[in-house]
């Protein structure tokens, strides 16, 4: 992230700044995955507010033109769901293996998420969790690889 540049409305603009700005909390899984993942530490919120937005990148969709080849990830704030809809990211028959993200709609064979707007809330301490889920046959012609998890958040 590029860092603001000046001048500044005030001398303590950047520390206000700060107060009001979440990063995004992110998780990655390096390399091939064959096999789904439940149960992920993603970390403990450092923010009071709503999770507004996750969203799923891959370095490598896979290939498999023969049967369904998918990630999934199901994200939890202290063991609740808070999606409606989780991200998918699905290799599309005759596509070559490619990176795919759920942030931009463009990409085929990706879903996005839909929060759960009752179980969306966070508060400073809340552990996030995700449940990642790969639907595959015992043999694709290309594995996924390099699983990203992305969380934004919305300040109270």
């Amino acid at each position: 992230m590029e860092q603001r540049r000046g001048p500044y409305p005030s001398i303590g603009a950047r520390k206000q700044w700060a107060a009001n700005e979440a990063s995004p909390m992110m998780a990655v899984i390096s390399g091939e995955f064959s096999a789904s993942s439940p149960g992920r530490a993603l970390g403990a919120c450092n923010i009071a507010g709503k999770i507004s937005d996750v969203w799923l990148s891959v370095g490598a969709s896979g290939k498999d033109d023969s049967a369904t080849l998918s990630v999934t990830a199901d994200l939890k704030i202290n063991g609740t769901s808070c999606l409606d809809t989780a991200p998918v990211i699905a290799h599309v028959s005759g596509e070559a293996s490619t990176n795919k993200t759920t942030k931009d709609d463009a990409d085929t064979g990706v879903t996005q998420c839909a929060m759960d707007g009752d179980n969306n809330d966070v508060s400073y301490g809340d552990v996030l969790t995700y449940d990642m889920t790969l639907t595959r046959t015992s043999s694709p012609t290309t594995e996924m690889g390099t699983f990203a998890i992305a969380v934004e958040f919305e300040p109270a």
